[in-house]
């Protein structure tokens, strides 16, 4: 079932695709400088004094979003079992793949606006050498839901001048 679409002017929409996903990962994607993206954001539409957001802009960004968003909705975190595995092998495991998601969604997003933790509580869960603090299955669980959440929203969002 494919559902329309909400058009929604750039400068509206950045901000609070902002909020999920890190501008860094949009514009390292998209082969821009962190600059970019702002200086577009603080300009109108291109004229010939300005540099704001044309529809070439608008077309690349709305084809790195439906990719992006078609990742997040098919990534999925999990906690590896086997009975070879030692709990810090398999805590390992999970930090990395944290900071994969991490290098694409504001994971504060997650864990702050999503399951109401601190970024102490966060932290302490990604330090390598901790044996104190892990994530445990439901903690995945709300991860993998606001994934996919971030994922159906860029999926859902068409940018328009």
């Amino acid at each position: 079932m494919k559902t329309e679409k909400i058009s929604i002017p750039v400068k509206q929409a950045l901000p609070m695709i902002a909020e999920m996903v890190k501008l860094k990962y949009v514009t390292d994607t998209l082969g821009k400088s962190s600059g970019w993206i702002y200086n577009k954001l603080n300009h109108e539409t291109t004229t010939s004094k300005s540099s704001g957001f044309n529809q070439s802009d608008i077309e690349l960004l709305n084809k790195l979003f439906q990719e992006t968003g078609e990742k997040l909705v098919n990534t999925r975190l999990y906690i590896p079992s086997g009975e070879n595995k030692e709990s810090g092998q398999v805590r390992q495991e999970v930090i990395q793949q944290m900071q994969s998601v991490s290098e694409i969604v504001s994971m504060p997003y997650i864990y702050i606006g999503k399951m109401g933790k601190k970024t102490e509580w966060y932290l302490n869960r990604m330090r390598r050498n901790s044996t104190k603090a892990s994530f445990k299955q439901e903690d995945i669980n709300l991860f993998n839901l606001a994934i996919v959440e971030i994922g159906n929203k860029l999926l859902s969002i068409e940018l328009t001048l």
